[in-house]
């Protein structure tokens, strides 16, 4: 009896060894090959990009440039004998903070005059520089709207107007007035877009005996970098 009795107990250890090996096998750790998440790191290799919430503070600020193209028109003064017209800006700015932007710009409209001949109708330019002040108000990360007030100085390129009475327009003038815009920033440090209008008044293009004020009226696209 003893001798099958040890046959046996060998047959039933020989039987549990390799689910004791097994056993071990998965206390010992996962497969070679494997990896497990390291907690002591932060892999942001396997992080999606919604896990980074993008705010204003991770755009570009400081110094821009900006880039605007559109039309321009007037209403009352030289309004009276001229159409609309292209016109276009060029400038740069500072953001003081992301409310508050200062901007200096160069900019030029082309009109076709419109009055009774003689003189033929004539091709005229208006070119001057404006500077801005802008407060802005940011809704989201990408959008914002702001409202700006401007001052300019202007000059009508020929003497075109003065045949029909607008005796200071090819003169240095002045014109000051406002502008509201909208700006959507792309998920890029420096770049963002927008649509702007505004209405200036340009007492230099008045008539003596015409009605006032003279209202530069205008819109356009604009494009802004932020070094």
């Amino acid at each position: 009896m003893t001798r099958h009795a040890l046959l046996a107990a060998l047959a039933v250890a020989l039987a549990a060894s390799p689910a004791a090996a097994q056993n071990a096998a998965a206390d010992d750790g996962p497969p070679v090959g494997t990896e497990e998440p390291d907690p002591t790191r932060l892999d942001v290799e396997r992080l999606p990009p919604e896990a980074i919430p993008i705010t204003r503070d991770l755009y570009a600020h400081g110094f821009f440039i900006e880039a605007s193209i559109g039309a321009r028109g007037f209403v009352n003064g030289i309004g009276e004998l001229s159409d609309v017209g292209p016109w276009a800006t060029i400038g740069v700015g500072f953001e003081i903070f992301d409310w508050l932007h200062v901007l200096v710009s160069a900019e030029g409209s082309m009109h076709v005059t419109s009055g009774p001949s003689p003189p033929p109708s004539t091709a005229f330019e208006v070119l001057g520089g404006s500077a801005a002040l802008r407060l802005q108000a940011n809704f989201t990360e990408a959008f914002a709207m702001w409202l700006a007030g401007q001052f300019a100085v202007l000059i009508a390129t020929t003497d075109i107007l003065t045949l029909y009475g607008y005796q200071d327009s090819t003169t240095v003038g002045i014109a000051y007035g406002g502008e509201l815009g909208i700006d959507w920033h792309f998920r890029a440090r420096h770049h963002s877009i927008g649509l702007a209008g505004g209405v200036r008044h340009f007492p230099s293009f008045e008539r003596p005996d015409g009605p006032s004020p003279a209202l530069g009226v205008h819109g356009a696209a604009y494009m802004r970098y932020v070094f």
